[in-house]
């Protein structure tokens, strides 16, 4: 896994965010706090200008984070392993710092982003979150057929992918490595989650049996 800079999926990324809300979540309020100048008639402009004013700021978060990541992979692979039974070490992860924190993900080429202004554990966090949802779409894939044909960028199985993050980066084997509680970022999805963390006591921490009730759950309040 490793980040690198890409100014032109900002440019992408805006037009798609900037005046989107979800579950709870502002994201074009989240760009104009930390962006109060762009605009949709200046974007293209404003992101070219941000990078070049900004090189030595970004160059020094990008460095930062991808040390960190170095230090960090062995053993979150590891236990990713432990967790669904797959080797994921080989898979090619990448990650572009953003300018702006809306630190999407994007399932169909395994790549996301990492807003730049976030402290080093708080971009590690965002890198492993993506990860995890990458992981655990895969082992769907494979292993469960409730899930083929599920839209993964929203509907159950998407919120089904945010609440697992929670609860299994919260479990001790991934704190190890996070050192910070994993917190819920979709407000609209508390209820949910409460439930569901009740699931996964019950199944035992099945991954299997817990995906299957988890989402008859959802798709019942759909």
């Amino acid at each position: 896994m490793e980040v690198k800079l890409n100014k032109q999926l900002d440019k992408k990324v805006y037009l798609e965010f900037y005046d989107l809300r979800a579950e709870g979540v502002d994201f074009g309020g989240k760009i104009k706090k930390d962006q109060p100048g762009i605009t949709i008639k200046n974007y293209p402009e404003y992101i070219d200008q941000f990078y070049k004013n900004n090189a030595k700021i970004l160059k020094e978060s990008l460095d930062e984070l991808n040390s960190c990541l170095i230090d960090n992979a062995d053993s979150f692979f590891i236990e990713l392993e432990k967790t669904f039974g797959i080797n994921f070490s080989q898979n090619s992860y990448m990650g572009y710092l953003s300018i702006f924190d809306c630190n999407p993900r994007f399932v169909e080429n395994q790549t996301f982003q990492v807003f730049y202004k976030k402290d080093l554990l708080g971009k590690l966090e965002v890198v492993l979150h993506e990860i995890m949802h990458f992981a655990f779409f895969d082992y769907c894939d494979q292993f469960i057929k409730e899930t083929r044909g599920l839209d993964k960028n929203d509907g159950p199985l998407w919120k089904l992918s945010e609440i697992f993050n929670i609860i299994m980066l919260n479990e001790p084997q991934y704190q190890k490595i996070l050192k910070r509680p994993e917190q819920l970022f979709y407000p609209d999805l508390k209820s949910d989650l409460e439930y569901i963390e009740i699931v996964w006591d019950k199944t035992e921490k099945n991954i299997n049996i817990f995906i299957k009730e988890s989402l008859k759950y959802l798709n019942s309040t759909a």
